[in-house]
């Protein structure tokens, strides 16, 4: 016969490993979990946003009298103004927002800093990158414009000065 002998010894040790198994191999082999916002959500937190969930931002040539986009574009010509929005977006009270323009990769200018007076849901944060008085405009090229929640990188927009 098989000379095999379980005591609670091996059986606790088998058990453990199992255990162990059923936890750690499915982080070491990766997921096929689609579900993405589990994901934004765990980054969201790793940022450290601070109860902001901004909405995907846009750009546009204007802002209606909530401060949502119109005319949303993504090209602009060098004497416009960039209207920098996240739309849809919930902010608690206390929290600083402000936007980062960089040109070919290098950072210009930042939008001043706001901070919510109080608690806001689905609203529009807007920010504006406009020509100066003194004549000066975007030059040609590609930017990225990049929210700073609570002095961390968030979500950012893409769009072209022709």
């Amino acid at each position: 016969m098989n000379n095999l002998k379980l005591n609670k010894g091996t059986i606790a040790i088998g058990l453990i490993l199992l255990v162990v198994a059923a936890f750690v191999l499915p982080g070491l082999l990766g997921s096929d979990d689609d579900n993405n916002d589990d994901n934004d959500d765990i980054l969201a937190q790793e940022r450290d946003l601070g109860g902001v969930d901004l909405g995907d931002p846009v750009t546009a040539i204007d802002i209606d009298q909530d401060g949502c986009p119109i005319g949303q574009t993504s090209v602009f010509s060098p004497g416009d103004s960039v209207y920098v929005i996240a739309p849809g977006s919930d902010v608690e009270a206390g929290a600083s927002v402000f936007v980062r323009l960089y040109h070919e990769g290098d950072p210009v200018e930042d939008a001043p800093e706001i901070t919510a007076n109080q608690e806001y849901n689905n609203t529009c944060i807007n920010f504006v990158f406009e020509p100066s008085d003194s004549g000066v405009v975007l030059e040609s090229g590609s930017y990225e414009a990049e929210f700073i929640v609570n002095g961390n990188s968030a979500e950012s927009v893409q769009f072209e000065v022709e």
